[in-house]
């Protein structure tokens, strides 16, 4: 145990400021956009529209940002991690800003789908820092670590929306945008180039003839099934955590009977606690099994503890829910650096934007129609059983399908196979 803190310490020295500055940029980029999900109880109600109006709004985010990943992905296997990772979080945390100034449906509309997109493009450009950076036999825990930027901005925005929606109304909490604008270049400044990226371009092997040869690569015969595994894998724990995430504050409003501050907090709570399943997705899939195997048992066991928690009555909810994201969310811990390490250098950007991403984005998209439709027309229970628990039980078989690989491999092994 002493040694493995040993080394942990020499790993973190090496890779604490892009870690740092990625987990600040992912984390205020996450309370920024998690704002919407607060705020949809009152922008329901002040526009007088149904639940399949928001759900449209979000398909459209969604599939703006299936288009941006792929670009920002391949933007910054050409022209660096750094410069792309910083104009994306400027711009998107002005759009989330310029929300709160949107006169009607339609300036809402298309201020919530460009800051989502742009936003969107951030994570898959965060994670390749992070992994590029990062010493082998730490890579996935400190990866894994990345990935609480997700819970930690959704508990962080309803410590802001609570008290704001409570006394100033919605349009009050996107002002925060303005503050992370602010942010935006200092965390560039301090965010070092990945020396892994540098080490390629320098050797003139990163600059492709045109942005879309690493797209073309990922679906050779070398790596195609490996790819197809992964997207749709991905894409099905994705529905769940999708499906889940936007309206999980006005599933508690419309089927628990409280009110939106309420719903905040009780999401941030459950959130909050739910960031300890990323660490512990982390050390598992680290050191106890590989990374696959705790993919899939992360994805049954929050299949579980979700089931559990809406169709017993007697679960309280903060504690269902954080037990639920613990697993079905915490998932993304060993996800995330998965699939990075089984794509070279070269076209890990676009590999983590077009394999993990756009498979992420595909089916946010997709969720929240089926859910915008199914709880008002089946219940709430019945319409998460079948957009969430379902779909997280096939992705563990999907997940399955994998090579089941060791997760102190070196990366550039890892991705030319066994």
């Amino acid at each position: 145990m002493s040694d493995r803190l040993d080394g942990l310490g020499s790993a973190m020295a090496a890779v604490w400021r892009p870690f740092l500055v990625c987990l600040i940029g992912v984390s205020l980029s996450t309370a920024d956009q998690s704002l919407f999900s607060y705020a949809v109880p009152a922008i329901t109600a002040e526009f007088d529209i149904g639940l399949e109006v928001i759900g449209q709004m979000l398909s459209a985010s969604f599939l703006a940002a299936s288009v941006m990943v792929v670009f920002a992905g391949m933007a910054s296997d050409r022209y660096g991690r750094k410069r792309v990772f910083t104009l994306l979080l400027l711009a998107s945390a002005l759009m989330v800003a310029a929300q709160g100034f949107a006169k009607g449906l339609t300036d809402l509309t298309v201020y919530r789908v460009l800051g989502f997109a742009i936003g969107a493009g951030l994570y898959p450009i965060a994670n390749t820092i992070v992994i590029e950076a990062a010493a082998k036999r730490f890579r996935g825990l400190i990866a894994g670590l990345l990935q609480m930027g997700y819970p930690l901005g959704f508990a962080f925005a309803a410590l802001v929306a609570t008290p704001l929606l409570r006394d100033h109304g919605w349009r009050a909490i996107f002002m925060f945008g303005f503050a992370i604008a602010l942010i935006a270049p200092l965390l560039g400044r301090l965010l070092p180039e990945s020396t892994r990226f540098e080490a390629v371009r320098a050797a003139k092997h990163v600059r492709h003839a045109s942005l879309m040869d690493g797209l073309r690569v990922l679906f050779s015969p070398a790596y195609r099934q490996r790819s197809i595994v992964c997207f749709a894998g991905s894409f099905l724990i994705s529905l769940a955590i999708g499906g889940t995430t936007y309206f999980l504050p006005v599933y508690l409003v419309e089927a628990h009977g409280v009110d939106a501050g309420e719903a905040a907090r009780i999401a941030g709570s459950s959130f909050a606690i739910g960031a300890i399943g990323y660490l512990l997705a982390s050390v598992t899939g680290e050191f106890i099994t590989t990374r696959r195997n705790t993919l899939v048992i992360w994805a049954l066991l929050g299949a579980v503890f979700f089931g559990l928690t809406l169709w017993l009555p007697g679960v309280p909810l903060i504690l269902g829910l954080g037990l639920s994201i613990v697993f079905f969310y915490g998932s993304e811990a060993v996800r995330v650096p998965m699939i990075a390490e089984l794509y070279p250098t070269e076209i890990r950007g676009t590999a983590s934007a077009a394999i993990g991403s756009l498979a992420v984005t595909t089916a946010w998209l997709i969720s929240p129609l089926m859910i915008s439709y199914l709880a008002p027309t089946i219940g709430w229970a019945e319409g998460f059983s079948w957009c969430a628990l379902l779909p997280l039980v096939l992705s563990a078989g999907t997940f399955m399908l994998l090579e089941n690989r060791r997760s102190d491999r070196p990366m550039e092994e890892s991705a030319l196979g066994a």
